[in-house]
């Protein structure tokens, strides 16, 4: 009988790969998105924190979209490579309700291909280029000062459908939200507009 399962569990498996190596892209795009989003944890200082991991976990994108669209008066964003249309559809949507926006991108962004620079600025955002360093490497979004992601992921199509990437947000902490509303800021000063 185990041995049977074992061949039946083989087989499955076997299809299943077959299945993935020939559509890799859909089935990692569904599996994210269909894994929910975890519930945030709390430190012992009362500070939470959620945590997300493509491509074995929830959507990095959806967590995104999910904290940008519950902003009520800030979103302050750092990337170094923003190419994911729905995070900057949600970007736009926050800055339409009224949200102060405002989005600090490194300088290969003004000439990529599919960056969100263009759309986001023709949206009305103000969009600033941080010229100063080799790469302006940060993956960076500030919650009404309030919270903080940060992580390996870029808000790109690539970082969530084909890269290992990781993220977290963490709030209700003055001091650790803090240090990066001072380093956004450092930023924002050395950066001018697109």
């Amino acid at each position: 009988m185990r041995k049977i399962l074992w061949c039946a569990a083989l087989a499955i498996g076997s299809g299943l790969g077959v299945a993935a190596q020939s559509a890799p892209e859909v089935m990692r795009a569904v599996t994210a998105w269909l894994t929910p989003l975890p519930a945030a944890q709390a430190f012992v200082s009362g500070a939470t924190f959620t945590q997300c991991f493509v491509p074995d976990g929830a959507s990095c994108e959806a967590l995104l979209i999910q904290a940008i669209d519950r902003t009520e008066k800030e979103l302050l964003v750092q990337a170094y490579s923003f190419t994911s249309a729905p995070i900057a559809q949600a970007v736009a949507r926050a800055h339409q309700r009224g949200v102060d926006v405002r989005v600090i991108l490194d300088k290969s962004q003004r000439s990529e291909k599919y960056s969100s620079a263009t759309y986001l600025k023709n949206a009305g955002v103000p969009v600033f280029i941080d010229y100063r360093p080799a790469i302006a490497h940060n993956k960076v979004m500030i919650f009404d000062q309030k919270a903080v992601f940060n992580g390996s992921f870029n808000f790109s199509k690539s970082a969530q459908q084909r890269n290992a990437e990781n993220g977290v947000i963490i709030a209700n902490d003055p001091q650790y939200v803090g240090g990066f509303v001072d380093n956004w800021i450092a930023r924002f000063n050395q950066s001018t507009p697109n």
